[in-house]
Parts: C-alpha cells; sequence; structure tokens
C-alpha cells in the first residue's frame, strides 16, 4: 500500500481526542467551617443556595485555567453570602474554564452535589448564577427538568452571548474554548438547538437585568440577558441599576438578588411581558 494512502488511512481510524476533564468544586460557604466539602444543614432550614460563577479572567499565559477557583462574591464573608444566609444556607460551585460553557453545565458533580443537597433535607434549592453562571444553571435545568430545583435566578446572563467573547486574542489558549461558548454566534445556535428544552413550568425562574446605562450592563446587553426566548416564556425579569461587575458585590443590588432568591416568581402572561419590555428594554 502506498505510504500515504497508509497514512490517510491510519489518521482517519483513530478516534477523535477527548476533550480535557474539567475541575470542579462545591463546598458550603454559610454556615461556613473549615471543613467547607462536609455539608451540615442548619436547624429547622429547608433552603439552599447554590452560588456559580461566570468567566475567570485568566492571562495570556495563565496555568489556572483548569483550576476550579471560587469567585470573590462566593466566600464565605462576602457581601452576598451574608445577605443570603440570613435566609438559607448557602453554597458555592466553581469550575476549571478549559472546555465549553455547555460541558460545565452538563457536569455530574453539578448534578451529585443537588442530590446530596436534597438527601440532608432542603426542601428549596435555588441555583443563583451570575454572568455565564447563570446560562449554566439554565441549561441545567432544562437538561434535567426532576433533578430538583425550585428557583433559578440570573444575573446578568449574556444567554444571548456578547460581542467580547468574540476577542480571543488576550485570552489563554486552554480558555479559548470557554470563551468562544459565550459568543453571539455560539449562544445563538445552542438556542436553536435547545428548542425543544424550555424551562420546566414548576421551576420558578427570573433574570435579574443589569443596567448600567439604558442599553446594559456594560458588557452583556439588555436584550441578551432577557432575551426574547425568555419573553415568549413568560419568563419574569428585574432591572437592577448596576454594572456587570459590581452587582453581586454592591450592598443594595445583593440585597435585592437576596430577595429575588426566597420569594416566589410566577410566569408572565403575554400582555404582562409587553409592558415589562417597555420599561426594560432600550
Amino acid at each position: 500500500m502506498h505510504a500515504v494512502t497508509a497514512l490517510m488511512l491510519f489518521t482517519l481510524a483513530q478516534p477523535p481526542a477527548l476533550a480535557p476533564p474539567i475541575a470542579t468544586r462545591f463546598v458550603q460557604v454559610y454556615p461556613h467551617s473549615e471543613k467547607a466539602e462536609v455539608f451540615a444543614r442548619s436547624l429547622g432550614q429547608i433552603r439552599a443556595v447554590v452560588l456559580i460563577h461566570g468567566y475567570k479572567i485568566h492571562g495570556l499565559k495563565s496555568t489556572t485555567v483548569a483550576q476550579p477557583i471560587f469567585h470573590g462574591w462566593q466566600e464565605p464573608k462576602s457581601t452576598l453570602v451574608i445577605e443570603l444566609g440570613k435566609n438559607s444556607d448557602v453554597f458555592a460551585f466553581a469550575y476549571g474554564q478549559n472546555g465549553t460553557l455547555d460541558a460545565v453545565s452538563q457536569h455530574p458533580a453539578l448534578t451529585a452535589a443537588v442530590r446530596k443537597l436534597q438527601s440532608i433535607g432542603y426542601k428549596e434549592i435555588v441555583l443563583l448564577g451570575h454572568s455565564a453562571g447563570g446560562v449554566i444553571a439554565r441549561q441545567f435545568v432544562e437538561d434535567q427538568p426532576d433533578v430538583g430545583i425550585s428557583r433559578v435566578i440570573q444575573v446578568c446572563p449574556p444567554n444571548c452571548g456578547t460581542s467580547l467573547a468574540g476577542l480571543t486574542l488576550a485570552v489563554a489558549k486552554e480558555q479559548e474554548a470557554f470563551v468562544k461558548s459565550l459568543s453571539k454566534d455560539t449562544r445563538i445556535k445552542n438556542q436553536a438547538a435547545r428548542l425543544a428544552k424550555p424551562i420546566p413550568a414548576h421551576v420558578e425562574f427570573v433574570c435579574v437585568v443589569g443596567m448600567l446605562t439604558k442599553t446594559g450592563d456594560g458588557l452583556v446587553s439588555c436584550h441578551s440577558q432577557w432575551c426574547e426566548d425568555l419573553q415568549r416564556q413568560g419568563i419574569p425579569a428585574v432591572k437592577v441599576p448596576a454594572d456587570h461587575w459590581t452587582i453581586v458585590r454592591s450592598s443594595k443590588s445583593v440585597e435585592k438578588i437576596a430577595e429575588l432568591a426566597k420569594t416566589t416568581h410566577q410566569r408572565l402572561k403575554p400582555a404582562e411581558v409587553e409592558t415589562l419590555k417597555k420599561l426594560i428594554l432600550p
């Protein structure tokens, strides 16, 4: 056999390269103990809130992209954790960013952690995701409608992507797949592919729209945060005057987010959606 032909056949016969594994951590941050990965439900507490972070800035030559690193607003002494802890036990999920957003939302570690929370007696489990974390929370409940999530709070989510995700020149090669999965093209294609997976009717869902200006939070537009497919499903939105970065850190916006985590959210009727669009969308 010709050497070139043999090489081509050998190449075609090789299985596709496996995606690198994504490391994760899931810890309890309120009440906090030194053994954060050992969960303990507070006496009489029925609600657990799970904090899911978004994009983590790494240097161009960073060696930490694959490490699950918590953001400051997820830490035990953060303003958000302290405020949420007044009415809930609080947990935090971190993940390496060496894979796509879809791979993170389908990670078995998140499913296992939610089931563990159920097993120790929580009756309400709330996913609170900021930025890309909000999209992860959304896809998690769409893919697993019966896993036991009660409520999802999306904070400044790029549901329809962000144009800044196309700027990968300053991103470490290991993180490129994650950043590209937040681009407008990728998110729109993703939505089209997931039309058969609406947000489950029994899961309360609310979108927190950050507004630094009338068009968005400085990173994600209002139209991307509360996009058309959410509007068609009657998902309520709440406008919060804050930018993308400080919305989960400043006292005023944190109080609003914590309030949303414990209150009931009903789906909107079409007429109510139209009224809300006039208040939120430019």
